[in-house]
């Protein structure tokens, strides 16, 4: 089945999504200028064409006792590395790994409790898979921007108030011809036509 086209509503709810995933329905479709049934169907639609893959909570690594991440580099013999894709996705340790073009092969993103135990994965777990001949290892020092970082989606910056910015023009103009009229209770005439004007 094709993707669905997105339009500029679709590209406002996938913007909001990600800045803020646990949006009520409700909240979303007021973000995004539209009354909950529509927003609803949308958002559901979104999810059936794989737009959006699925909604997680992010931890703080180090508070949840994982304070080293490291970057493995690989150098991989592909021959021999016939179920290598295999095992690594069966390692928790690993929580991203890509394959690249050039000499590294395979990057990998690790996370352990310290540097004793980030050792013994290198040396006991990754240097078994197979096709694996060398590992050059990074250990992160400070993250400046990490993922999940939203990604940059064309046009879904949120719509501008429209409404609330009327009404906050009209409100002044109303009060400064109400002040023109004499001071104590106001007959019902002066009230009619200060709403004409």
């Amino acid at each position: 089945m094709p993707r669905l086209e997105l339009d500029t509503v679709d590209r406002h709810i996938l913007s909001a999504l990600q800045r803020n995933s646990r949006l009520s329905n409700a909240e979303l479709a007021k973000t995004v200028g539209l009354s909950p049934s529509p927003c609803l169907r949308r958002v559901r639609r979104l999810e059936e064409d794989g737009f959006i893959l699925g909604y997680r909570s992010i931890l703080d690594r180090r508070a949840v006792g994982l304070g080293v991440t490291a970057f493995a580099r690989l150098q991989v013999e592909w021959p021999r590395a016939t179920t290598l894709r295999e095992e690594i996705k069966k390692l928790p340790q690993v929580v991203a790994c890509y394959i690249l073009t050039g000499e590294s092969g395979v990057l990998l993103e690790i996370v352990a409790a310290d540097l004793a135990e980030y050792s013994k994965f290198l040396f006991g777990t990754l240097y078994n898979v197979s096709g694996v001949r060398g590992i050059q290892s990074s250990v992160l020092l400070e993250s400046v921007k990490e993922s999940p970082t939203p990604l940059p989606i064309a046009g879904g910056e949120a719509p501008a108030p429209v409404a609330a910015a009327r009404t906050k023009r009209h409100r002044p103009t109303s009060q400064k011809t109400l002040s023109t009229e004499p001071d104590g209770p106001r007959s019902k005439a002066g009230k009619t036509s200060s709403s004409r004007r």
